[in-house]
Formats: structure tokens, C-alpha cells, sequence
């Protein structure tokens, strides 16, 4: 891949992530200050909203009409501002503030540079990480859910519809989708990316990738600097957690490996946008922003709606925090709040519905505990799960557990640490069902519960180095006017604080860590390689180049016969044609399975050669790739060239693809033809399909 399409690409995913909440945010007046962190959030949230609303009326999910609707939905919005202001003065005129810089009274000369060099140091960090462990972003990853976001996004793209059902059908065409596991699925993510990766002129993995490090260089150290602003306005521990947070290895990095977890780690970085967004219109009173944080709510669990129960806890602890530190002020706070929620529960409540056909599945959810509850304490203590301990890390974070200790204001934040450290403890180190509910909204995933804690200790570690860097500050200033005292030089003894001496003596802790980091960083880099492949043992690059030019041999309407365990299911992602299996956690039906079982018996055996015809399978795709070492190859896929009506059609490597010869069966092409009559296209889109005589899903368990 040269260059060139990697920066267009590049620039698709920076206009695509911040450009529609930047034209919404300047319709509703937030302050060019913030717009940096929290237009990503509006414009998902806007997105969102034109997305579902649209649906319903017909709208076409493509780049140009959606971008008409989003133009006169920020023009309707900024009339609406302005004729507000112009009518109503008293009422929604900006009041003239006395602290005008977001930092309030810590504000200093040079502050804005050191959040610049905090973003670019977290940044160059998670950024350089992500480069190198997908193998400079062409990597592909061989595990689990990866190859599902890549097929929505290539299937909404072609099918211009938000409708999250269309991933129902795309899993389960060949059942009734009311009774299968996914009957919905928040594609708020996929139909966002699916607006501008037609235009790329890359494939759907190097899209994602490319997306990812986006994230990790700027939105990553964005999120974290917005995330420590609640906790405190000190521009260096602001600074300095934008600069730790890409050195984490179970936040971000283990969210990436596993699955990955895309979707998930992209709505992770809008938690603490969100957050701030509501507490700093909560507390000034901006009218107009009531829109923009429920445009915020709604593009926040649009991404995943777990992370509504994230930031609830945060707001409620901090809202807590308010009633008795200004108690003059809370009524007027939370009547703001509640606003923005309810106008967030009417405009999000389409997506709201959908996303709750899904409950039950993900309620059912249980991951078993890894170890015991010493062990999970020993890991939050050292911040490792699966990786090596992390003591640099604790100590920024202990250091600034006992500054926030100091400072009573602060303590709230006690509340939604300990919370998810309890969590944490709970999902690694238990297998009681008691605070299963509790856990529910994570899929009681320890994985993701543990990184949200660690997303929550980043301002910690923060704060740790700021205060760190206070007290070299304070240490060189007392050695200073002592030193002054015993010369009697009758000079001006400095009281105050010196802000250059605190930035340069942080900027040195950092560094000090950084160093003792580097292995960390290390881990980080191999912890994103450990799946992302260019040549991988489920799909080597001989798969990936058969699977990306397999629309060469089969017709667009075709459906493949395929072992969902050989990697196969990234097919529709790469290749732009249909696997009857399209995802590895996708049961098959009973007739899929027994064409599976039963491939080389068509000729002898009626039930096989019907159910085969009934799904319309002409085309065999073979590869020796596993995801699993211990997956055995399905017994009919075992032996393809020892059978004399399947016909060899391109082999490249170790991946093969191979075509039925249905004239050498009983019955021959006619009999065919009138057997596969009941699959239906739905909307012209191959692969939305609907079977007139639904099969049952075979009970297996799990495929692979």
C-alpha cells in the first residue's frame, strides 16, 4: 500500500470522526476550545439520530444525502440560537465570565503548550504502538469479532439502510430471526464508518486500522485530558495524563487484541468528552448545550450502550459531590441534567428499542473468573491482567490517590474507582452469580470492566505526576529562600509558586517513567501483534489474496460453502461475496450443517443433496487456517479432491476454492434451480436474503 491512499485515508477518517460534530457544535455554541474533544461525540450523537429518524422515512444511508440533512439540521439550529438570543437577551445572552480559560484560577502563561506537548506525547506513544503491532496497519486480526465489524460495514455501505436488523438477517438468513441469538445489534459504528470507506481506496481491515491509530494518536489523549478535567483544571496533570494514557497495557491495548473490541474502545474514548461536556454546561448554565449533550447521550450508547452505565456513576457521584459543595447552585444543576436527559430519551428512544432486543442475549452472558480474589486484587494493585506488572504506573497512581485525598473537593471520585475495583474484583477472582446483574451490561466481561477501571485511574496518574512535579517545585523554591536567607541578601523571598520549575519538573518525572517504561511499551506493541497478521494461522496471506479477488469466480448472488473456523467468514469483508457462514460465533442451521458433514455424499444421499440445493450452494471454499489449533476441519471438507463432482477452480497457497458440478448429480442443474426457489433477495443487497421454508439452528453450542 503505498503512501498516498494511506493519507487520504487518513483524512476521510479525521473529517468523517470530527467534522459533523464540529458544524453541530458550532450551531449550538460551544466554544472552539472544546470543540477539539467533544465533536466526535455530537456528530455520532447527530449521526445517530439522522440515522434511525431517517430509516423510518426512507432516507437513503449515503454520504450525500446524509450530509444535506446534517447541513440543515446545524442550520435550523443555528437560526434557532440566534433568534433566541436576539428575542430573549437576558435569558440566553453568554454572560461575560471572569475566568474566561477553562483551567480557572490554575491558568498560567504557556498552559495551551503543555496540553499540546501532553496530546503529542500520549499520542506519538499509542500511535507507534498500534503502527508496529499491526505490522505498519496491514496486519489483520485472526481472532474473533474483527471480521464481523468489517462485514457490517462493507453490508451497509452497499445496502444505504440503517437498520440494525439487517444484522440479524445477515447472520441468520436461513432460519427465523425472531428465534436466533442476534436478532439486533447497534450498528451506530459500522454505519458511520460505512458513510466514508467507499471513498478510501483501501480494504475494510487497513480502514479499520488506520481508524484505530486515528484513535490512539489524538482522540485517545483527548479523551483522557477531558476525562481528568472533572477531577482537576491543573494543565499539568492534564498534560501529563494525555502523555500517560497510551501507556497502559489492559487500556487501551488488551481492548484491541481481543476481538478486537473496536466499537467498544471508540465509545470508551467518548466517556470522558460526555462527561465533560454535561458537568461544564451543568455548572455555566449553557442553554443551547442541552442539545448538544443529549445528541451526546444518544451518539455515546449508539457506539455501545454499555457505556451508559459508565458514565451514570460518574455524573451521580460528581452530582453528589455538588449538592453539598454548592448548595446554592444544585437545583439549577440537576434540573439541567434531567433536562438533557429526558431530551436524550425522546430523540434517542428508536435506537433505544433496538439496542433492547438485544438485552437479554448480552444479560445471559458469563465469562468464567481466572483466577482468585487475591489474585485479582494483586492485579489491580499492580494494573496487570494477562501482562507484566505495572509498578511505574502504580506509584503515579498512588501519588495522585493521596493528593486527590488531600483535597475534599475531589473525593467523589473515590466513588466510581472503588465501584468498578469492586467490579473488577468480582469478574476476575469470582464465580457468584450475586452481583451478576451488576455486570450484565459489560457481558460480565472482566476484560472490559478492568479496562474501564483503568481508564478511570489515567486522571489519577495524572494528578500523580503533577503533584510530583509540585513538590519538586516546592522542595527547589524552599532550598532557593533559604539559601537567599543565609547570603542576607535582603532580596524578595519567592512565596508563589513557580509554573516553568512545576511543568519542567513533571516533564522529567515523565520521562524518568518513560524510560522505566519501555518495556511497557514494548509489551503494548507485541500485546496488538499477538493476533494482527499480515500471514496468520487463520488467514495466511495466501487466504487473504484468494479471499479479496474471489469476486473473479462467483457470481454476486452466489452463496459459499464454508468451515466458519478457517477464517473463511471474512469473505463479504474482503471479497465482496457471501459465506453461508458469516461469523465464528454464528451457529449453523441443521441443513447447513449437514451440507457441512455430508459434502462428499450429495450423489448417494437425498437429504444432503436437497439441503444443499434449498441454500443454493455452488461454490466450496476450503483453507487449512484455523482460529482454533484444536478446531477439526468439518468432516465433509476434509477430502475435496477425491470428490468427482467437485471441481477444482483456483488455488492459491494453502486456501482453495472449488465449484459444485451439479450435472453430475441426480436431478442435474434443474433440480437445483427449482430447490433453492424459496431464497428470496431482500432489497436487491446479495447475502440479505429471507428463506421461505426457515430451518432450525442446530445445537451445537459453539461452532468454533
Amino acid at each position: 500500500m503505498g503512501i498516498g491512499p494511506l493519507l487520504l485515508c487518513v483524512l476521510l477518517i479525521v473529517v468523517l470522526w470530527w467534522g459533523p460534530g464540529w458544524l453541530l457544535g458550532e450551531a449550538l455554541g460551544v466554544r472552539r476550545t472544546l470543540l477539539p474533544v467533544v465533536a466526535p461525540l455530537l456528530g455520532m450523537g447527530a449521526l445517530t439520530v439522522i440515522g434511525v429518524m431517517g430509516n423510518s422515512l426512507g432516507l437513503s444511508w449515503q454520504l450525500l444525502p446524509v450530509s444535506v440533512v446534517l447541513l440543515v439540521l446545524a442550520a435550523v439550529l443555528f437560526g434557532l440560537r440566534l433568534l433566541l438570543r436576539r428575542r430573549f437577551p437576558d435569558k440566553f445572552q453568554t454572560r461575560v465570565r471572569t475566568q474566561p480559560s477553562i483551567f480557572g484560577k490554575h491558568r498560567f502563561a504557556g498552559s495551551w503548550w503543555i496540553l499540546l506537548v501532553g496530546l503529542l506525547a500520549g499520542g506519538a506513544v499509542a500511535a507507534v504502538s498500534w503502527f508496529v503491532g499491526t505490522e505498519g496497519l496491514l496486519g489483520i486480526n485472526q481472532d474473533w469479532d474483527i471480521p464481523w465489524h468489517a462485514n457490517m460495514i462493507r453490508l451497509i455501505s452497499v445496502n444505504h439502510e440503517w437498520d440494525p436488523s439487517i444484522a440479524g438477517n445477515f447472520a441468520y438468513y436461513d432460519t427465523t430471526i425472531s428465534d436466533a441469538p442476534i436478532r439486533s445489534y447497534p450498528i451506530a459504528f459500522h454505519a458511520v464508518l460505512a458513510l466514508f470507506w467507499p471513498m478510501s481506496t483501501v480494504s475494510i481491515p487497513v480502514f479499520l486500522n488506520a481508524f484505530v491509530l486515528v484513535m490512539m494518536a489524538v482522540q485517545l489523549p483527548l479523551s483522557a485530558m477531558a476525562l481528568t478535567m472533572i477531577l482537576t483544571r491543573r494543565p499539568v496533570a492534564v498534560a501529563a495524563a494525555a502523555a500517560v494514557s497510551g501507556w497502559f497495557t489492559v487500556y487501551p491495548y488488551d481492548l484491541l487484541w481481543r476481538g478486537p473490541l473496536i466499537p467498544f474502545f471508540a465509545g470508551m474514548l467518548l466517556v470522558g468528552p460526555f462527561v465533560f461536556l454535561a458537568v461544564k454546561g451543568a455548572l455555566e448554565r449553557q442553554k443551547f448545550w442541552v442539545l448538544g449533550i443529549a445528541f451526546g447521550a444518544v451518539g455515546l450508547i449508539a457506539v455501545h450502550p454499555s457505556l451508559a452505565f459508565v458514565v451514570l456513576p460518574v455524573l451521580f457521584f460528581w452530582l453528589l459531590s455538588a449538592l453539598i459543595r454548592r448548595k446554592g447552585r444544585i437545583l439549577g444543576i440537576t434540573v439541567y441534567l434531567a433536562v438533557s436527559g429526558v431530551l436524550a430519551a425522546i430523540i434517542g428512544l428508536p435506537i433505544i428499542t433496538q439496542m433492547l432486543k438485544e438485552s437479554e442475549r448480552v444479560s445471559k452472558m458469563m465469562w468464567a473468573p481466572d483466577t482468585d480474589r487475591n489474585g485479582a486484587i494483586q492485579n489491580i494493585v499492580f494494573l496487570n491482567h494477562g501482562s507484566m506488572a505495572m509498578p511505574i504506573l502504580t506509584t503515579l497512581v498512588a501519588l495522585g490517590c493521596l493528593a486527590v485525598a488531600f483535597r475534599i473537593r475531589m473525593w467523589w471520585y473515590f466513588c466510581p474507582v472503588l465501584a468498578f475495583a469492586f467490579l473488577s474484583v468480582y469478574t476476575m477472582g469470582s464465580d457468584s452469580p450475586r452481583f451478576l446483574n451488576l455486570t450484565a451490561p459489560f457481558y460480565d466481561d472482566q476484560w472490559r470492566i478492568f479496562g474501564i477501571l483503568v481508564m478511570l485511574l489515567v486522571p489519577l496518574a495524572g494528578l500523580g505526576v503533577a503533584q510530583a512535579g509540585e513538590a519538586i517545585e516546592w522542595a527547589v523554591r524552599r532550598f532557593r529562600n533559604r539559601r537567599a536567607e543565609s547570603q542576607e541578601s535582603g532580596g524578595k523571598n519567592g512565596r508563589r509558586p513557580n509554573h516553568v520549575v512545576t511543568a519542567a519538573a513533571a516533564v522529567a518525572v515523565l520521562l524518568v517513567c518513560g524510560v522505566g517504561a519501555i518495556p511497557y511499551f514494548k509489551q503494548n506493541a507485541e500485546r496488538i501483534n499477538i493476533n494482527t497478521k499480515i500471514d496468520g494461522l487463520t488467514l495466511s496471506s495466501s487466504e487473504v489474496d484468494l479471499l479479496s479477488k474471489i469476486d473473479q469466480y462467483v457470481p454476486q448472488d452466489a452463496t459459499v460453502l464454508n468451515d466458519a473456523c478457517d477464517g473463511s467468514v471474512w469473505m463479504y469483508a474482503l471479497g465482496n461475496r457471501m459465506p453461508m457462514i458469516r461469523h465464528f460465533e454464528i451457529l449453523p442451521t441443521n441443513r447447513q450443517l449437514l451440507v457441512l458433514q455430508k459434502l462428499p455424499e450429495l450423489a448417494t444421499d437425498p437429504d444432503a443433496r436437497a439441503a444443499a440445493s434449498e441454500l443454493g450452494i455452488e461454490w466450496v471454499y476450503i483453507a487449512d487456517g484455523r482460529i482454533r489449533a484444536w478446531d477439526e476441519p468439518k468432516a465433509g471438507l476434509t477430502h475435496p479432491d477425491s470428490i468427482p463432482y467437485l471441481k477444482l477452480v483456483v488455488r492459491d497457497g494453502n486456501a482453495a476454492l472449488y465449484r459444485i458440478d451439479w450435472s453430475q448429480l441426480p436431478g442435474g442443474k434443474q433440480a437445483f434451480d427449482a430447490a433453492s426457489k424459496d431464497r428470496v433477495q431482500l432489497d436487491g443487497v446479495p447475502g440479505i436474503l429471507e428463506n421461505r421454508k426457515p430451518d432450525g439452528i442446530a445445537p451445537l453450542g459453539r461452532i468454533c
